[in-house]
């Protein structure tokens, strides 16, 4: 359920980076956008453009040097719960269950008390049910994706983040993930982000497709995705949309 409101806004963000013989290298350059409440938004474009760092300044884990970002009227100058990550490794404790490991943030912000029914509730959504005693090395890569993303979920933020999480899965444990995600933005109503090299995820899954040119990165397209959901992978109307991601991909 998308709101009217423009929760999140990013305006001439410019972010570079300097090598260490002092020469600038330039990752984001003019990028704008605005995203409403419960709303998904894919950003896609080359290797380089910028996409993980813009995901890495709304985390507050870096800093805007030109332009303004803020969320919600305030500006993004450090992490926030409220703000959650999950990363292209699913970077979990490997001496921590599945259960503590959905928990660790929960204890880590003293909130574990009040909120320990969703963890099992995450564990559930996430389909990770009967393996909360397993340890990240008894599980399958796509349940340790699955196990980020409830860490992240079980800490109810509003803006969730996502680092290509699913990148390294196979077909059909992706398509699986896919569809919890849905699942869970249509329970939730978090505003998405997702960077993603892979043009049939970002149609299937977003509100808007966000595309970015090369290195440095700005604005070259912002499709609207307005398909219903469940989604046809096979039917005219995705396919049309890809084929739009796919045009305004073309830099030539």
């Amino acid at each position: 359920m998308v709101t009217g409101e423009h929760k999140l806004i990013a305006e001439h963000i410019t972010r570079w980076f300097t090598s260490e013989d002092g020469v600038r290298l330039m990752a984001l350059e003019d990028f704008n956008l605005k995203v409403n409440q419960g709303e998904v938004v894919a950003l896609i474009g080359p290797s380089g453009c910028g996409k993980s760092t813009f995901l890495r300044l709304v985390a507050g884990l870096d800093e805007v040097q030109e332009g303004t970002l803020t969320y919600d009227g305030q500006p993004i100058t450090a992490p926030d719960p409220n703000r959650g990550f999950v990363f292209q490794q699913a970077n979990l404790y490997p001496w921590l269950t599945v259960e503590k490991n959905v928990a660790f943030g929960l204890k880590a912000n003293k909130v574990y008390k009040e909120k320990k029914p969703r963890v099992q509730e995450m564990i559930d959504l996430m389909g990770l049910t009967g393996f909360e005693k397993s340890y990240p090395h008894q599980i399958s890569g796509g349940m340790a994706a699955r196990v980020a993303i409830a860490q992240t979920l079980v800490m109810d933020p509003e803006v969730i983040l996502l680092d290509e999480p699913l990148s390294a899965l196979d077909a059909f444990t992706r398509a699986v993930i896919q569809d919890e995600i849905l699942k869970m933005v249509d329970r939730f109503h978090p505003i998405v982000l997702l960077v993603t090299h892979d043009i049939e995820e970002a149609v299937y899954l977003s509100d808007r497709v966000v595309v970015l040119s090369p290195r440095p990165g700005t604005n070259v397209a912002d499709i609207k995705i307005d398909l219903p959901h469940p989604r046809d992978r096979i039917s005219p109307e995705f396919i049309a949309k890809r084929h739009e991601v796919l045009d305004a991909l073309d830099f030539e």
